[in-house]
């Protein structure tokens, strides 16, 4: 009866060990299973990120636009781009959008982004940091003050003592050139800083008392319910437009191969609506020297913030 009992006993064991044992392993796959989906779903998130090559050996680089417009107007308008560039040049874009261009001026001037769409003033401030690879080859940036179309505000001077909406202190043509131009003809006004062009342009479509400092090209991006809303009071001088810029520590081949698919791309004509929405219609090498150099010579340091 002992002799049974015990016989019991030891195949009860048994049987709970090879039970104990196969828990053990299937939670030990299981596991596995887990960390394998963890990692797929997070290497999606990043590739889902950042705008370009999929590959694992692709370049992770930070991007940032100069924020005229809305994030969400901005990624909408330049993914496509960067997407196309971002797949031949084995790079992936990460977009670090800022929320303002004093923000976006913070970032150029600590060099944490890899490659930046800057005003040409920022390009004056920041070139010992990077160096301007591709600007549009027609586009003329000009600075304006719009006015609403139903005011009764018919001269520059009218603006004496009234608000003048303005994107940010240092944007190029929308502050900087606007500023030293009434400076120069003594016009005092009220600068009211509204973060972005299409703030400006929204901000004087609705109140008639306002004017405000926008430019050409953010101008025209419009829809054409807005713009019939305004009216261009004043134009000034133009200068080369915009430039894609890179950061210098990059590796030279890298920034040369990212400004040779840019004018590739631009020779296609099937990808030729990638320009479409994006400031730089027509792409070409820029040049510091010839093209932004001479705009340290126009005293607008005095405005700078």
């Amino acid at each position: 009866m002992e002799e049974n009992l015990l016989k019991i006993v030891v195949k009860k064991t048994i049987i709970l060990s090879l039970i104990f044992l196969a828990g053990g392993c299937g939670q030990q796959i299981t596991t596995q299973q887990e960390t394998e989906f963890d990692l797929k779903k997070n290497q999606g998130t990043v590739i889902g990120n950042c705008a370009g090559s999929n590959s694992a050996k692709a370049k992770l680089r930070t991007l940032s636009i100069v924020p005229q417009f809305s994030a969400s107007r901005i990624h909408s308008d330049y993914w496509p781009l960067l997407t196309e560039i971002g797949k031949r040049a084995n790079i992936c874009f990460k977009l670090d959008q800022q929320q303002s261009i004093p923000s976006f001026e913070r970032a150029l001037k600590e060099g944490s982004i890899d490659y930046a769409f800057m005003n040409p003033y920022h390009q004056v401030m920041v070139n010992t940091k990077y160096q301007p690879i591709i600007r549009d080859k027609k586009r003329l940036l000009t600075g304006i003050i719009v006015t609403n179309r139903q005011s009764d505000i018919s001269s520059i001077k009218q603006l004496n003592g009234k608000t003048l909406l303005l994107p940010a202190p240092n944007a190029f043509a929308a502050s900087l050139l606007t500023r030293a131009y009434l400076d120069k003809k003594n016009i005092s006004f009220k600068p009211k800083y509204v973060k972005t062009h299409q703030n400006v342009y929204r901000g004087v479509a609705r109140n008639s008392d306002f004017m405000g400092g926008g430019v050409n090209n953010t101008f025209n991006r419009e829809n054409n319910e807005l713009r019939s809303n305004l009216d261009i009071l004043f134009e000034t001088q133009g200068y080369p437009a915009h430039p894609f810029s890179a950061r210098r520590e990059l590796p030279l081949k890298e920034i040369q191969n990212v400004q040779t698919i840019w004018l590739e791309i631009a020779k296609e004509p099937e990808l030729s609506s990638l320009f479409d929405k994006v400031q730089i219609k027509i792409p070409i090498e820029a040049n510091y020297a010839k093209d932004y150099a001479r705009l340290q010579h126009l005293g607008l340091e005095k405005f700078v913030q």
